[in-house]
């Protein structure tokens, strides 16, 4: 996995500066006008880079007062569907952004385009996808691999067990299967990228196509050399690019971003400012390229489900008694940020769908406490629970 240089760093920075410059001379009124003219620029970054423009004395400080003024936030409706089927809360350690319900519909178009009467669709990391599909009797077989047990598990209870497969791509054995098209839905980082062509490749018809959502130049430094690696790995394993969408695809905000977001004191942002490219790729021919391998391991978490609130605690090989309460490892609890890469996170215990995390000594009695509330939230053991389910 390439680091980000500080000459990537640097070119970023100057990247986002001449955005904001160009996009701030059209008529971009408001700060939210400006997120989502821009190439999924996160906010925070965006932020920065406005109060680096003053600094350099190349935008004045009333243009950003009047950006940023929070009269001038009116955040635009988006249309959402009603849903017969719940999906999960999202949680931030699965890396899990869903697709709005118009990116939803123009990739299940695009699917029925792309393939014949009765054919398979294998989905990767989509469930949206599934779910619209059975709401609306989509007219291809939908197969859904999936890694996270809590969508597994909600999906079973309406459909059958041969449309909802538990499979995480990157370690498990792929079922056998031979789609005209796969969707997938990485992790925006290099290895899952990789890792997830590679298992689309495995299950999709040589002449099938793959349809991939990718992040755009705008997402974090080194995009341009992240793309050139993408392109050469999917040449590598019997890949040739069909079609690149840009900024094509937009995601629903969850609300670990949410709260992300309003920790750092921005909340006048569309609920799907987030877009990605499409990349639709065809398997031109076979290869015998051998699976990636995944070098890190992840830490094993334990999840309960508490008022809605989907809380992980991190698995401890423990047997003697240690203090479970929960310690304050940044103000306010809500980690500032959705990216892997910030300090914060290796120092979580216990993380909730909300993003906020705790550092915690006696995790398995924390896990003791839970399993030993009386039914209804009452006579709790301990308040943390009460602290985790806080919005």
């Amino acid at each position: 996995m390439n680091s980000i240089t500080d000459i990537e760093i640097r070119e970023f920075e100057k990247s986002v500066d001449y955005w904001i410059l160009k996009t701030l001379a059209t008529n971009i009124t408001t700060f939210e006008q400006l997120i989502t003219s821009l190439p999924s620029v996160y906010p925070s970054t965006v932020l920065n880079s406005i109060q680096r423009l003053v600094s350099d004395q190349k935008i004045s400080r009333q243009v950003m007062d009047n950006i940023l003024k929070t009269d001038n936030q009116k955040v635009g409706k988006t249309i959402s569907l009603a849903h017969q089927i719940s999906l999960p809360v999202p949680h931030p350690l699965d890396y899990d952004w869903r697709f709005s319900d118009v990116a939803t519909t123009d990739l299940l178009n695009q699917c029925q385009k792309l393939t014949s009467d009765d054919s398979k669709v294998a989905l990767i990391g989509t469930p949206s996808l599934l779910r619209m599909g059975i709401e609306i009797s989509y007219p291809r077989e939908l197969i859904l691999l999936e890694a996270s047990q809590a969508i597994i598990s909600s999906l079973a209870q309406i459909t059958s067990k041969e449309q909802v497969v538990q499979c995480d791509v990157m370690r498990d054995s792929l079922p056998q299967i031979s789609a005209e098209a796969v969707v997938l839905d990485p992790p925006w980082y290099p290895e899952y990228i990789n890792s997830f062509l590679w298992a689309a490749c495995q299950i999709c018809q040589v002449g099938g196509y793959i349809l991939i959502s990718l992040p755009p130049l705008g997402t974090r430094p080194g995009m341009e050399r992240e793309w050139k690696e993408t392109l050469n790995w999917a040449k590598q394993i019997g890949l040739t690019l069909y079609r690149l969408d840009e900024l094509a695809l937009s995601y629903q905000t969850p609300i670990f971003e949410l709260n992300s977001l309003k920790a750092e004191g921005i909340s006048q942002v569309s609920k799907e400012w987030r877009r990605s490219n499409l990349a639709i790729f065809q398997r031109t021919h076979q290869t015998f390229v051998p699976r990636p391998t995944v070098s890190h391991q992840q830490a094993k978490w334990i999840e309960e489900l508490l008022d809605g609130v989907r809380i992980r605690v991190k698995q401890q090989n423990v047997t003697k008694f240690l203090e479970p309460s929960l310690k304050s490892i940044l103000p306010g609890d809500v980690l500032q940020s959705v990216s892997r890469r910030d300090r914060h996170r290796p120092l979580a215990d216990v993380w909730t769908s909300g993003n906020r995390i705790f550092a915690c000594q006696g995790c398995g009695i924390l896990l003791l406490t839970y399993s030993r509330r009386c039914p209804y939230g009452k006579n709790r053991d301990s308040s943390v629970w009460e602290t985790l389910t806080a919005v």
